[in-house]
């Protein structure tokens, strides 16, 4: 017995629907969280500072020229602007030369929006300090294992050897390099960035309403002996020594304002 013939759709049989999305460049990858066309914008907008390897500071062409370049009205150009001022990759810069010029991609940035993402979650300070103190651990393991030693030592070797009465009197300012360079050294640059997040929140609730003077020693002990075992690529030392740095700053922070642990964070 014949077998029967499959009925084909008139498109024929492997046919599938065409979604056509707005893409200034035709490329094919394209935002799928909107179909906004200002947010198609903004991506080609980032892609261009990308491929002209523009750096913060660098200035934008006039309004006219983008509008030609990207074929959208000025209402949608303004539009994508405004999601790209959000996360400061750009800001305007008044004045005669003025302008809009290229932001600086900073994890503060990113702390700074999620918190209003925290705030709605109920999620509060406790969370935050045990978010700070494992992530911070992990960032200081995963610098240990980069296989780059000679560029570790090099980074590192500051914070081991440097001179500690210089280093004291910028305890506060060195935590905070200290804990981007070893976020560089963790050889992931989204893992870094991403573990930064916690401290980034952290530093501008907490730390910057601490009485820093009284840690400044334990800043800098704490910071060459993590150093040391990072240098020694003691991945296990590394954590543990990050750990108990950071647990010894929240614990400062729990006796300094014990009542603002258990609240909300807050946007800032």
């Amino acid at each position: 017995m014949p077998e029967p013939k499959r009925r084909k759709s008139p498109a024929g049989p492997t046919a599938r629907p065409q979604v056509k999305a707005f893409d200034t460049r035709s490329s094919g990858i394209a935002p799928r969280r909107s179909n906004k066309v200002s947010d198609y914008v903004a991506l080609d907008i980032v892609r261009d500072i990308v491929s002209r390897k523009l750096k913060p500071g660098d200035k934008l062409p006039p309004e006219p020229d983008l509008l030609r370049q990207y074929k959208v009205s000025r209402s949608t150009l303004r539009e994508a602007m405004r999601v790209l001022e959000v996360q400061k990759l750009v800001h305007s810069r008044p004045g005669p030369g003025g302008g809009t010029v290229v932001g600086k991609v900073a994890v503060a940035s990113l702390g700074r929006t999620l918190t209003l993402h925290m705030h709605l979650l109920g999620a509060t300070y406790d969370e935050l300090l045990a978010s700070y103190v494992l992530a911070e651990s992990i960032t200081a393991e995963l610098a240990a294992s980069n296989p780059d030693r000679e560029l570790v030592t090099r980074l590192m070797e500051p914070y081991v050897d440097g001179d500690k009465a210089a280093r004291q009197s910028h305890a506060v300012s060195e935590g905070f390099d200290f804990h981007q360079t070893v976020a560089v050294l963790a050889n992931n640059r989204v893992l870094g960035f991403i573990l930064q997040t916690p401290g980034a929140i952290f530093n501008d609730h907490i730390v910057s309403s601490l009485n820093r003077k009284v840690l400044e020693d334990h800043i800098i002990h704490d910071h060459s002996r993590i150093a040391a075992a990072i240098i020694a690529g003691n991945a296990k030392k590394a954590y543990l020594c990050m750990h108990e740095h950071a647990e010894r700053l929240v614990e400062h922070f729990r006796a300094h304002w014990p009542v603002r642990v258990g609240e909300k964070i807050e946007w800032r």
